[in-house]
């Protein structure tokens, strides 16, 4: 997590750390769009901290295009994710707002990985087993209703 002016990021001592963060599940054929991190195999889906100023659907735009080049994209918010974890030196808290996209055949073949990034396509068994947090996974299909779910994990 790099900080960038303006990220709703806190550090609140040298062992808690609070942010707003955006995720995006962008869907395609019954798969979701995901960076596996090197060293731990995680899948982490695009988004990043909201900025002040910002709502939540414009740090969804802005990451997407960011991430991976993609215009016309306006991811649905369907959801709120409370995720706590813990490392040996550090205690973290983010607000996840979590939004769906699911793109055409045209957007799909159209992604650009920002430099040093690069993804993959997984189907939603494998995601959900590797995607970190792992109740994100929750939120591939889509719902009726507006979901709120808590996640308390160690990393």
């Amino acid at each position: 997590m790099v900080q960038e002016k303006d990220d709703l990021r806190f550090q609140l001592n040298p062992h808690a750390k609070f942010d707003v963060r955006a995720a995006v599940l962008l869907i395609h054929d019954d798969q979701v769009l995901v960076t596996l991190e090197a060293t731990s195999g995680f899948a982490i889906v695009p988004g990043g901290a909201v900025k002040f100023g910002e709502t939540a659907a414009e740090t969804a735009v802005r990451e997407v295009y960011e991430e991976l080049r993609l215009k016309d994209v306006q991811p649905s918010l369907v959801g709120v994710l409370e995720s706590f974890w813990e490392q040996p030196e550090q205690t973290y808290q983010q607000l996840i707002l979590v939004h769906r996209f699911e793109l055409s055949s045209e957007q799909a073949e159209a992604i650009v990985w920002q430099e040093g990034l690069q993804g993959q396509w997984l189907s939603f068994s494998e995601a959900s087993r590797r995607m970190r947090p792992r109740t994100l996974a929750e939120f591939m299909r889509p719902s009726e209703t507006f979901l709120h779910l808590v996640d308390h994990h160690k990393e």
